[in-house]
């Protein structure tokens, strides 16, 4: 989430993201993990995610600007008149120990995108609401947490440490969870159209005692899919954040800044 990139980080600062998104063919090959608990596991990050990140952005300094900006978040639209409550300087309040003050002003933002990121959370569950319970388990959760800690090491170094919080406004922190989902939801739905139209032609086969995939390779090769595509997202976030010069995809996961 850098705006100021941090060009002597290596690859190496990569490795607590991959091992803890490899934790899910993990589980597949040595637990006997479902695609619907391998998908479990990212509705929980995405969930808890949007959450730190919505916590973080009430640290967020910086007023929301509009003009230029091609992304709205719930809240805020091209016509908004947020000038005289971003104009002025913000009222804090402090908190004890070493964190930094909050700032009232960006709550409203950050309760609108919490409602609409857990809103279509939720949509999956429509109808099956006790899904998640009947397959979480010790093992897949302490995997979720293993994913989220790997996002809250990065607000501790970079966010909190590398003091980002004072030239990011609430509005740049929140697209961070939002084009993660939006991301994740169209990739799924594409990994999905794949999988019907696979299955349709396993259906059609002639030969009925053609075995195209057992059980378990079917299993695998959707988690590998699933796991590889978010780990690609991963990849491409910490390029944007770390690259001098990034390009491509990696820079749709940046956070607008009409400021530049």
């Amino acid at each position: 989430m850098s705006l100021r990139r941090n060009d002597g980080v290596g690859t190496l600062a990569f490795a607590p993201t991959l091992l803890s998104n490899l934790l899910p063919l993990v589980g597949v090959v040595a637990l006997d993990w479902r695609v619907v608990e391998v998908l479990t596991i990212y509705w929980l990050e995405l969930g808890t995610t949007f959450l730190v990140y919505g916590v973080a952005a009430l640290f967020a300094r910086r007023p929301v600007v509009l003009d230029g900006r091609n992304l709205h978040l719930p809240g805020v639209s091209r016509d908004t008149d947020r000038r005289g409550k971003w104009e002025r300087d913000p009222s804090s309040v402090a908190l004890p120990g070493p964190l930094p003050p909050v700032y009232p002003r960006n709550l409203r933002l950050v309760r609108m995108s919490l409602i609409w990121g857990f809103g279509f959370l939720a949509l999956p569950l429509f109808g099956n609401w006790g899904l998640v319970g009947d397959v979480l388990s010790p093992a897949l959760a302490l995997t979720a947490l293993a994913m989220v800690a790997s996002h809250l090491d990065q607000l501790r170094r970079e966010y909190f440490g590398e003091k980002q919080y004072e030239e990011m406004s609430a509005h740049m922190v929140l697209e961070i969870p939002g084009r993660l989902l939006f991301f994740a939801a169209c990739y799924l739905a594409l990994v999905g159209s794949a999988g019907i139209v696979l299955a349709l032609f396993a259906v059609g086969v002639d030969d009925s005692n053609t075995v195209l995939l057992t059980a378990f390779e079917a299993e695998l090769a959707v988690v590998t899919v699933v796991v590889f595509g978010m780990l690609f997202v991963e990849w491409s976030r910490f390029r944007a954040e770390h690259d001098p010069d990034p390009s491509g995809l990696a820079t749709w996961f940046l956070p607008e800044n009409p400021r530049e």
